[in-house]
């Protein structure tokens, strides 16, 4: 009950804070595009940077956490696509954009600071591992649908220009991986270059949290009561529990079952959103998605903190 308290609570304080802000006229839409733009661009590159520049390369490649974290992954979208038939799903994106709804969660803008405000640094570590593999493995999967709606292009173009999108122009991932170089090199960095990144790090878990909340601000919750429902209940719920179970099933270090079962619990990230938009498939559906499972993974993530708190140490 004290980490609801101490922590969720606070979560979701900041975010409403940002939804008000915005909802009143207090910040412009210019005012809150530039924030976003700061913690995407600026704060969490810095934290995630500093956080993987400092530790050893094999603490990064933690294969087991990579697999139990994308197989309950897989487990979250097989079981989605049960309700295919209600949610009348025809083409490879449509059923792309329902399997995002479904086990993309919201990394950066809810993992980084929920991560950092339970574990501290170290929970900085596995939030950046999930978000690489994740999106590379999505992005992959995206690229081989569209391809298959539409010839125009072949594969590998639409993969590399994804992919050119997703690490060279995506300063989330370039980021994590320059601090793995750093790292693999033994380069110390200068105090000039790496005292002001410490400083901008700590700002990213409070800021992204009160972007998230001027980002729900525009979002509508519209579309059919079974996708909505179907897709909020295995976000939140079989996601996170097949991610559980394949943590027991791999006997993962308590820390890392923890982190694991936590990231699965979070909501659907708002990048699905992006993409949905971009590929013009089930846009209203992924906006009513990403605000309904944020608003219940309140009294999810309330119930599950604490014990994956307990749990992970």
């Amino acid at each position: 009950m004290q980490l609801l308290f101490d922590i969720v609570i606070p979560v979701f304080i900041l975010m409403a804070l940002g939804w008000l802000c915005r909802r009143t006229g207090l910040l412009e839409e210019s005012s809150a595009a530039a924030l976003n733009r700061f913690v995407y661009y600026i704060a969490v590159p810095a934290l995630m940077f500093t956080s993987t520049a400092a530790v050893d390369i094999e603490s990064v490649l933690q294969w087991d956490f990579i697999a139990v974290y994308l197989g309950g992954s897989v487990v979250a979208i097989c079981v989605a696509f049960l309700g295919w038939r209600r949610m009348q799903l025809s083409s490879p994106l449509d059923w792309t954009v329902v399997a995002l709804n479904s086990a993309w969660a919201n990394t950066v803008y809810m993992g980084v600071p929920i991560f950092y405000f339970i574990f501290g640094e170290q929970g900085t570590l596995p939030v950046i591992i999930a978000t690489l593999s994740s999106n590379l493995l999505f992005i992959l999967v995206l690229a081989l649908m569209s391809e298959l709606q539409n010839s125009e292009g072949g594969v590998l173009a639409k993969l590399k220009t994804l992919l050119f999108q997703a690490l060279l122009k995506n300063p989330v991932m370039m980021a994590p991986l320059l601090g793995m170089l750093v790292s693999i090199s033994g380069i110390t960095l200068p105090p000039m270059i790496l005292t002001p990144m410490e400083m901008l790090a700590p700002s990213a878990a409070p800021v992204a949290l009160f972007a998230l909340g001027i980002s729900l601000s525009g979002l509508e919750v519209r579309g059919g009561s079974f996708e909505l429902v179907w897709l909020t209940l295995v976000k939140l719920v079989v996601h996170p529990l097949a991610t559980f179970g394949l943590a027991l099933l791999f006997a993962l270090e308590p820390f890392w079952g923890a982190s694991a079962v936590v990231l699965a619990a979070l909501p659907t990230g708002a990048m699905v959103f992006v993409l949905a938009q971009q590929y013009n498939t089930r846009v209203t559906l992924t906006s009513a998605t990403i605000m309904v499972t944020t608003l219940v993974s309140l009294i999810t993530l309330a119930v599950l903190l604490p014990l994956m708190k307990q749990w992970g140490g």
